[in-house]
């Protein structure tokens, strides 16, 4: 099996995190993205950052889909997790 270290990022069907962080803005453009396209994270930092922005739309239940499809698969520093007010 391989991982995305071992694997090309072009052999991969979907879109780098670190390429769309920027536009996730606000929650339709989240949404939009969400919905249309595979994120590809290639660290831990990103998918903590990508979790945040999804509590802070009010996804906590798909942050939490996240956590527990990763649970086991990847080493991750849940610690950086925070949920504040959320974004409007």
């Amino acid at each position: 099996m391989q991982t995305i270290y071992t694997q090309n990022v072009n052999e991969l069907d979907g879109i780098l995190y670190q390429d769309i962080k920027d536009i996730l803005k606000d929650k339709i453009q989240l949404e939009n993205v969400l919905f249309t396209t595979k994120i590809i994270f290639v660290d831990n930092s990103e998918l903590v950052e990508f979790m945040n922005k999804l509590m802070a739309f009010g996804y906590e239940d798909m942050a939490l889909d996240y956590a527990e499809n990763i649970y086991g698969k990847l080493v991750v520093d849940f610690s950086k997790l925070r949920y504040e007010n959320k974004i409007k």
